[in-house]
């Protein structure tokens, strides 16, 4: 007996946590992830708050260290933190992140009393919903891993202009309850989950296109991405001339009007380098090119930092990155390790945020929505650039990942973030993965990762406003916040309803628990 119990507790949800990352970037096995929540579902519906709270913590613990394992190799191999820190912080950062499935478990486990078809299908994508819409805005927010990116190349994406990816998470929540509830529910969950998968394939082709909610813009600017392949060993001091001179000549040799430089081509704060934006600035703006560039700008104190975008030759503006994460860029946040040996210029607490509102950049009459690293995790980030923003533009450096999952994860993120907006999204990246992502999602114009390249594309601007960016997720942390609390009520009222009444009734009452 205590053998199975373990196997219950133990084995199963870590398998299960396992198989749910195989649904993601660069495996894309969405069907498992599907499997894996049907089996969790399962797994929480025979036990209390106590053991199902359990059970989501080990899935999630093997969940996320399958799929956030890179932050170790980012650590240690690239910024050289000694092994032993490096594998204690990355642990704790799994340990967190299995919270989340721990509360959902937790949750799901007290409210397992209420009718099977309403749990499964309402109750359970509800209370999933929530916990990742927490993950992604408690302490700064870490959404990695949201369920729903699984979704960007599936039949479903078509509802991320809608409801967005926490939105999307629900529909496959909802979609692994319907398939547990053709395997064990009864006769009525059964007629239910039947007519759910009748209706889903016609209110998935009723669901307009993303091209109905925005529209192309009178304008196309041809596009390049520069693609440096610098490894982060010479992004130091030593290689900064190096550096400049590949991504001043592979400028010069593009006719394109936009030319967008990776994060980390400019290896070193403004002040040292002034006089090469100068010489470069007037080039470009001789042959009516812009360059988009980042690099560590000073505040007006000299006592900090931003990291910020700047336009070169004809583009106009500035952007200074508004979110900090404090694991995800790099080691951001943890000064008292030291200066980073892969960012030189000072230590790594001295970057503070920009303003919550900042002008668009500007170019040849387009205006840009730029994030910078893993900004693009956020849709709340994004949102900000719109509706004025026709690009958007990902300006990041996954070469620190590189032979890890993160490069292709971070790829599935911006796709999603195309779909939500309806907007092309163009993301140059330092070792790989570039990309020009149209407005749908698809990849149109990929480099390989850890080769040098320049990606030239016309790109066409939009303009409009999706429901999901107008709205955000607000109706969906309302929704969900509301269908838990009325089904923990419901759970506790049907409690007192049972043992309260069961106690008075006799014993003949009390044993008859549903």
């Amino acid at each position: 007996m205590k053998r199975q119990q373990a196997l219950v507790d133990l084995l199963l949800p870590a398998v299960l946590g396992g198989l749910a990352t195989l649904g993601f970037a660069p495996w894309n096995l969405y069907p498992l992830t599907i499997l894996a929540l049907a089996g969790m579902i399962a797994l929480w519906r025979a036990v209390g708050p106590g053991r199902a709270a359990w059970r989501g913590f080990v899935f999630g613990l093997v969940h996320f260290a399958t799929g956030v394992y890179w932050v170790f190799a980012a650590m240690h191999e690239h910024a050289g933190v000694g092994a032993p820190l490096a594998g204690l912080a990355t642990a704790a950062l799994v340990g967190y992140l299995a919270c989340y499935p721990a509360l959902a478990g937790a949750v799901a486990g007290a409210t397992r009393r209420l009718a099977l078809t309403l749990w499964a299908i309402v109750v359970v994508p509800a209370v999933w919903c929530l916990a990742e819409l927490l993950r992604g805005w408690l302490f700064s927010g870490f959404p990695w891993l949201s369920v729903g990116y699984v979704t960007v190349a599936a039949p479903l994406n078509g509802l991320a202009p809608l409801v967005g990816v926490h939105g999307l998470g629900i529909a496959l929540v909802m979609a692994a309850g319907t398939l547990w509830l053709l395997y064990t529910g009864t006769l009525f969950a059964r007629v239910v989950a039947l007519a759910l998968v009748a209706i889903l394939p016609v209110a998935i082709w009723l669901v307009p296109a993303t091209a109905h909610w925005t529209r192309p813009l009178p304008k196309t600017l041809r596009v390049a991405v520069l693609q440096g392949n610098i490894a982060p060993a010479d992004e130091r001091r030593s290689a900064i001339g190096e550096t400049l001179r590949r991504y001043r000549d592979m400028t010069l040799r593009s006719d394109a009007e936009l030319v967008i430089w990776p994060k980390a081509a400019i290896p070193a704060p403004a002040a040292r380098v002034d006089r090469y934006l100068g010489r470069l600035n007037a080039a470009l703006a001789k042959r009516k090119q812009t360059v988009l560039a980042e690099l560590f700008w000073p505040t007006g104190d000299g006592r900090h930092r931003y990291d910020s975008v700047i336009a070169l030759g004809l583009g106009e503006g500035r952007y200074d990155k508004r979110h900090l994460i404090p694991f995800g860029e790099y080691m951001s946040g943890l000064g008292w390790l030291g200066e980073s040996p892969a960012r030189p210029g000072g230590a790594i607490g001295r970057t503070i945020a920009g303003a919550i509102r900042q002008p668009l950049i500007r170019s040849h009459g387009v205006a840009l929505g730029v994030s910078i690293g893993f900004e693009d995790m956020f849709g709340r980030a994004i949102r900000r650039a719109l509706p004025g923003a026709g690009i958007l533009i990902n300006i990041t450096n996954d070469g620190r990942f590189a032979g890890t999952a993160a490069p292709a994860q971070h790829l599935e993120i911006a796709r999603m973030r195309a779909l939500e907006s309806g907007r092309p999204l163009v993301r140059a990246a330092h070792a790989g993965t570039s990309a020009v992502i149209g407005f749908n999602g698809r990849v149109y114009h990929r480099a390989a990762a850890g080769q040098a390249a320049r990606l030239v594309a016309p790109v066409v601007p939009r303009r409009g406003l999706t429901p999901y960016m107008a709205y955000g997720d607000a109706p969906l942390w309302w929704a969900s916040a509301a269908i838990v609390a009325l089904a923990l009520l419901g759970a506790a009222g049907l409690r007192w309803r049972v043992y309260g009444h069961g106690r008075r009734a006799g014993p003949k009452t009390r044993n008859a628990e549903p």
